[in-house]
């Protein structure tokens, strides 16, 4: 019996394998997809709720011209799905088309007519169902059509029509999806708005979006996807353009295979920098130990080190290890201060992450004394602190010890507190050195600026005296020759003076003038007012052409004093009309001197002999039209505008020939002049001459 059992059992196994590897394979070959519709059909069908009959692939004639009624069919009378067909092995696509009309009060409908359209390869199909003679008839009419075989990524137009044609027709298009297909999509990168612009080629909607790859496309929190309708396009917004940046594309259907596009992946170099920017996050103490969070979105793993940062630099420690813990990084016994820093190292870009200057927690002070510093340490928290005497080295930055360490502790209580440390005072170039010696790492301050000056006050206070005391005295000297020069006389230079005798006021003028080339110029003054006596001895003429030999000796000037009437005397001497009623030269002293002085104005421009002549007019009682044509070759002075000018032109000959000197002077010599009683009865002179000789000439 054992033998026979065993005998039968084998077959029966085997049987059995053999009934499981066909089942198997019947799946594999039979099954259809059902992922298009959810539906699987095994044959071509047509149902309908009433008797029919069906004609497919014709043209059929939907003239309407006849019917006096037109009914618009509702929106729903057709609906179209995708569905699944099983044809032998393998498994097609094909679409399914249901009709749904409520025939009341159409007691000619006999039926419809469907006409389809493939858009993109122009492909027709159409059939006609109608129902059958004395068939009985309903008020809601039911039309399934399995089905229209199609393939994925067609355009399908469906148009539903009833028969006889009431004149409106119901259309529908559907798009064959395939679930394996992808979007495709071109871009186009606007760096400077910081912008993609998006667009997708003629097909269904689609979904776009900006997202950083790492494990998974995530997405970006200032972006959202946008849906894109055939040959349109989007806008996708970011901020911070970083290597793992990726544009992303997916049909609006469920479970879409997505196609993605990371346009600086290749080449992510240049926005690593910008990467660790965004990604390396505050550093926070806790327990002496610094971390610091990397919370990238991109895959990209950096090199963090440990450095210092001195004098614009951080220099990096090598040989300390920055442990890592998850997204991590911490350094433990370090101290708190903004120099101790992270630096974060990827593809060649660096960025330096350093705590914020607030974190510090101690601070020191020196206050110097006679032979010692004294050092302030206040500290927020228990440590123990270290200070020396140091020499620096320029070039390594380096600051090596010269002394002995001197240390002090605070008490371990909570709160701030002042420590105090004295240490000698430091030779001359060398700087102090502190620094916290409780942890590992910290970072050593340098004092390098002391003042002992404080300390000598006596010795500061003589030395001052004295400098200030020897400021006073050559101010002092200074003051006094300068006062010497602008007091005393510059020159001795001979002026003789021609004037036209207007009036007797205006004689008083020229003799004021005259005091005051003699007085406050220093100059020697030629006048025949007062050299009345020799006049009347020899006569004017005589008396004139001596005169203008000794001013031409002496190098001195001529100096004619001109009016509006001296204009008028000048005319008339010109004509030879001297003995005329408005002829006031008693004595011809003006046609005299006009008489001497003619051979040298009627001569070239280039006659030395001008060089010894000016003319003075005082403003108000004369203007440069006034002068008549052949004086103005000569040097011309309105006073007292022109003072300066008169003043550097007496001095030509003197040892003062620097321009800012006669400048200075003369501007003293005026305000002397302005301050003294002399210009003061001057310019009394000069507001009656005006007055009188105004009324004179009008």
């Amino acid at each position: 019996m054992g033998s026979l059992g065993s005998m039968i059992c084998l077959p029966l196994v085997f049987l059995a394998l053999r009934v499981l590897l066909l089942v198997n394979d019947s799946r594999g070959q039979n099954s259809c997809s059902a992922e298009e519709s959810g539906v699987e059909i095994f044959k071509k069908d047509v149902y309908a709720n009433f008797e029919y009959k069906l004609q497919e692939s014709i043209f059929f004639n939907l003239n309407s011209s006849a019917l006096t009624t037109y009914w618009a069919l509702p929106p729903n009378a057709l609906t179209i799905s995708t569905v699944s067909l099983r044809d032998g092995p393998s498994c097609k696509l094909c679409i399914r088309i249901n009709i749904s009309v409520n025939a009341t009060g159409l007691p000619k409908l006999r039926g419809f007519v469907v006409q389809g359209l493939e858009l993109s390869e122009n492909t027709f199909h159409s059939f006609r169902i109608l129902k059958k003679k004395n068939t009985k008839t309903r008020d809601l009419w039911k039309v399934t059509y399995d089905c229209w075989t199609v393939k994925a990524g067609q355009y399908i137009s469906v148009t539903l029509f009833t028969a006889p044609n009431y004149g409106f027709s119901v259309n529908k298009k559907i798009y064959i999806t395939n679930r394996d297909a992808k979007p495709d999509f071109q871009y186009q990168h606007i760096a400077e708005e910081k912008i993609f612009e998006v667009s997708v080629p003629e097909g269904p909607d689609v979904y776009v979006r900006l997202c950083y790859q790492a494990n998974i496309c995530e997405d970006l929190e200032t972006s959202n996807k946008q849906k894109i309708a055939s040959s349109q396009n989007a806008s996708l917004s970011y901020e911070n353009l970083l290597p793992c940046l990726c544009i992303e594309a997916f049909y609006t259907y469920r479970d879409s295979k997505r196609k993605k596009k990371c346009p600086f992946q290749e080449h992510p170099g240049p926005y690593v920098k910008e990467l660790l920017k965004v990604s390396v996050q505050e550093i926070h103490h806790h327990s002496n130990t610094m971390t610091v969070r990397y919370a990238s979105r991109c895959s990209l793993v950096p090199t963090v080190t440990f450095c210092r940062r001195q004098n614009g630099k951080c220099l990096t420690e090598n040989k300390i290890s920055v442990k890592k813990h998850g997204r991590e990084y911490y350094l433990e016994s370090v101290d708190r201060d903004h120099h101790l820093c992270f630096e974060f190292s990827l593809l060649n870009r660096t960025h330096i992450k350093c705590p914020d200057r607030r974190d510090r927690l101690w601070n020191v002070e020196v206050k110097i004394q006679l032979y010692y510093l004294r050092l302030t340490i206040s500290s927020k928290i228990p440590a123990t602190f270290s200070a020396a005497a140091c020499l620096q080295n320029q070039q390594t930055g380096q600051c090596n010890l010269q002394s002995l360490i001197y240390n002090v502790s605070t008490q371990h209580q909570i709160g701030s507190q002042d420590l105090q440390l004295s240490l000698p005072r430091p030779g001359i170039g060398h700087c102090i050195k502190v620094w916290r010696s409780d942890v590992r790492f910290s970072h050593e301050h340098l004092i390098c600026s002391f003042d002992f000056s404080h300390k000598h006050l006596g010795l500061l206070a003589l030395v001052t005296s004295l400098v200030i005391f020897t400021l006073i005295f050559i101010i002092y000297i200074s003051c006094n020759r300068i006062w010497k020069i602008f007091t005393a006389p510059l020159w001795r230079r001979t002026i003789l003076l021609v004037y036209s005798p207007d009036s007797a006021e205006y004689k008083t003028l020229i003799c004021a003038f005259a005091d005051f080339l003699h007085n406050i110029l220093g100059c020697e003054v030629i006048l025949d007012l007062w050299d009345m006596n020799s006049v009347s001895q020899i006569g004017i003429l005589p008396w004139f052409y001596q005169k203008r030999e000794q001013v031409s000796e002496r190098k001195g000037k001529v100096m004619i004093v001109w009016t509006r009437r001296s204009k008028t005397m000048y005319e008339q001497w010109r004509n030879r009309q001297i003995n005329r009623i408005g002829w006031k030269d008693s004595t011809n002293m003006f046609g005299a001197a006009m008489s001497c002085l003619e051979k040298d104005f009627e001569v070239q421009l280039d006659n030395d002999n001008l060089e010894h002549y000016a003319m003075v007019y005082f403003e108000g009682l004369c203007e440069k039209k006034d002068i008549p044509k052949c004086f103005r070759k000569i040097s011309r002075y309105r006073l007292f505008k022109d003072l300066y000018r008169l003043v550097s032109h007496l001095q030509d000959t003197t040892c003062l020939s620097p321009r800012c000197l006669i400048k200075a002077i003369a501007k003293y010599l005026r305000k002397k002049l302005i301050s003294s009683e002399k210009r003061r009865g001057l310019q009394h002179h000069i507001e009656r001459c005006k007055k009188e000789l105004g009324e004179d000439v009008s």
